[in-house]
């Protein structure tokens, strides 16, 4: 018999994931277990996966009528699946966590290889049975788990990484417009791509021509790759990360990049930009997360200011820059103060930019809405 989780009072708009704090009674079931989720009214809310690890207690996974979970996991990726296919991409985010009623479940697609990460010990429990349904509905023939995210470690679930369908090469070739890239998707950072800044990359091409290029905590290349391809003069990448500087040479090897064109700095940025002096036509600051928890916020806003002060003193007048901020707890209306207060100060060119839209998010799921961007042109002079 399916068992009832049944929620308190006033609990106000119920998301995808209800926190223990917000159960009355979670009627005795396990992790991994299907549940029924009803209101403190006893009206069925939904059906979903009960969790009870950390501070959650139950996943909601559809809100229509009572079936078997099974087939609210196949049907929830089918719909993800239906819209990313439109996209005509060969690698994409299939399922966006809460934005595609799989709350605790991230699915990446790399060719005809599906990589998953799983933040819930109830989605743990159907990890066999995710892959299958990709295998049968030819999404991907093969699936490989990467449990191996800091959010695990913190709620004490097990960490590990390993295919569980099928086998294949850890390492795998994507095309994002005109550029290839290897990626390893056993050690490659998230589930071994920057996936969410495809729209921004692709974008960096109008900026590129002709110009010299400064591409910061480049990883494997992505914007300064794009940018060589679409006509940069040359293209200086400066990373720390040895294996990602190995695979930096790779794909400029894949894209028949010219030497002469490239030059790559092993070296942290922070140092790099203290000893530079002005000369880049396009500067792209791409850092990691620098505000991971709010406890954080203080001194992540201060790197914010100095990381993007002190490359928007490399850039030649009238030159452009991306500056990016991934920390979901630096809001939208603050980032875009800390870019306005650059001198002198700069034209935003367009608007905001995101995550590419196979990222998507709801208003109730503001953490899947984390990525902010913008470009902006260097004024010459206006300081006001």
């Amino acid at each position: 018999m399916v068992k009832v989780v049944r929620l308190k009072k006033r609990i106000g708009r119920i998301r995808n994931t209800i926190y223990s704090k917000w159960v009355y009674d979670d009627g005795g079931a396990e992790p991994g277990e299907e549940v029924i989720i009803e209101s403190y009214e006893r009206e069925t809310i939904g059906i979903g996966i009960y969790d009870g690890v950390g501070a959650v207690s139950v996943r909601i996974l559809s809100r229509e009528r009572i079936r078997p979970i099974r087939e609210v996991i196949e049907d929830n990726i089918l719909k993800a699946y239906q819209i990313r296919r439109r996209l005509g991409w060969d690698s994409y985010r299939l399922i966006n966590s809460d934005a595609d009623d799989l709350p605790g479940l991230i699915i990446d697609i790399y060719g005809d290889t599906a990589v998953i990460q799983s933040g819930s010990i109830g989605i743990d429990k159907y990890l066999d049975t995710i892959a299958k349904i990709l295998d049968k509905h030819g999404i991907a023939s093969k699936t490989y788990v990467r449990n191996d995210q800091r959010s695990r470690k913190e709620i004490g679930l097990e960490i590990w990484k390993d295919w569980i369908y099928g086998e294949g090469d850890i390492e795998v070739i994507i095309t994002e417009g005109k550029a290839k890239f290897k990626v390893n998707i056993e050690v490659g950072h998230k589930t071994g791509f920057f996936l969410d800044q495809r729209m921004n990359r692709l974008e960096v091409r109008l900026y590129s021509r002709g110009g010299r290029v400064l591409d910061l905590f480049s990883y494997t290349g992505g914007f300064g790759i794009h940018s060589l391809l679409n006509g940069a003069y040359k293209v200086v990448f400066v990373e720390k990360d040895p294996t990602a500087i190995e695979y930096l040479n790779e794909n400029l090897k894949l894209n028949k990049l010219m030497e002469r064109h490239v030059e790559i700095v092993e070296d942290d940025v922070y140092r790099y930009i203290e000893e530079r002096n002005m000369g880049y036509d396009l500067v792209v600051i791409d850092p990691n997360a620098l505000i991971q928890k709010r406890t954080e916020y203080r001194r992540g806003v201060e790197r914010y200011k100095y990381l993007y002060s002190e490359t928007y003193k490399l850039l030649k007048p009238g030159g452009t820059a991306f500056l990016s901020s991934c920390s979901y707890f630096l809001k939208t209306d603050r980032y875009i103060k800390i870019v306005n207060e650059l001198s002198p100060k700069p034209y935003i060119v367009g608007g905001l930019r995101g995550a590419s839209p196979d990222h998507p998010y709801r208003v109730d799921t503001p953490e899947l809405n984390y990525l902010k961007a913008l470009y902006i042109y260097k004024s010459r002079g206006y300081t006001t």
